[in-house]
């Protein structure tokens, strides 16, 4: 998780804010992006002996008939919150670092899909446990990825894109991309040898609540290469 924030902030040092605003071929966005749908949810960091270290929220945003999407974590500190703007139709993500800052940070991306060997699929194992998490049945996975062990829970009520969910905003993406079973993630929990845990959980799911965000073009930074699309 720590690795993932560090590149995402890494992405704002771009060609344009270093040399002016000059929009990099190929990043297009629109000035204005509406949402009227949210999924909350939030990620508990636990040290040895289960104490509880640090807590992000996060609230995805999108509409009832488009793909566009917005996630946006609430950091404790002002100036530290990340809002990203996925607009599929452009391939492009948007971000805004420190929307509560007197000078917020702007900056349009491009991506790619994974393909061949860029897809990483985690592997899950079905157990027998069910459980009801913001009134869906759930069934419990687990899975090992080399010295991390943990448990997902599944549901096949909800017909949303796990893009809109906690496996996304867990940013579980940096080690797998895709899962070896249909279905959307309620909650996920991940545990390292050292005695570390991570418990990402839904707490809110499709919520109606409308957002606007109005992008200032001048200030926008473009970045020049594209990146993958589930490091953001």
């Amino acid at each position: 998780m720590k690795k993932s924030l560090f590149f995402i902030a890494s992405v704002f040092l771009s060609v344009s804010q270093l040399s002016g605003q000059i929009t990099m071929p190929g990043v297009k966005w629109s000035d204005s992006y509406s949402f009227d749908r949210c999924n909350i949810m939030k990620i508990d960091f636990f040290a040895k002996n289960n104490e509880l270290m640090r807590t992000f929220n996060y609230k995805t945003f999108y509409t009832s008939g488009g793909k566009n999407f917005m996630v946006i974590m609430d950091a404790p500190a002002k100036g530290s919150d990340i809002t990203t703007i996925f607009d599929l139709a452009n391939e492009v993500a948007i971000q805004i670092m420190g929307s509560d800052s007197p000078e917020p940070m702007y900056n349009a991306t491009r991506f790619k899909y994974p393909e061949g060997a860029d897809i990483k699929k985690l592997e899950l194992k079905p157990t027998e446990e069910t459980r009801t998490i913001v009134g869906h049945l759930c069934k419990k996975f687990t899975y090992t990825y080399k010295s991390i062990f943990g448990s997902v829970w599944i549901t096949d009520e909800v017909k949303l894109s796990n893009d809109t969910g906690i496996f996304r905003a867990a940013k579980m993406s940096a080690l797998h991309n895709t899962l070896s079973i249909e279905g959307f993630v309620m909650e996920m929990t991940s545990e390292d040898s050292r005695g570390g845990k991570t418990v990402m959980t839904t707490v809110t799911l499709d919520k109606s609540e409308n957002k606007t965000i109005d992008l200032p073009r001048a200030k926008m930074g473009t970045s020049m290469n594209k990146v993958s699309y589930y490091t953001f």
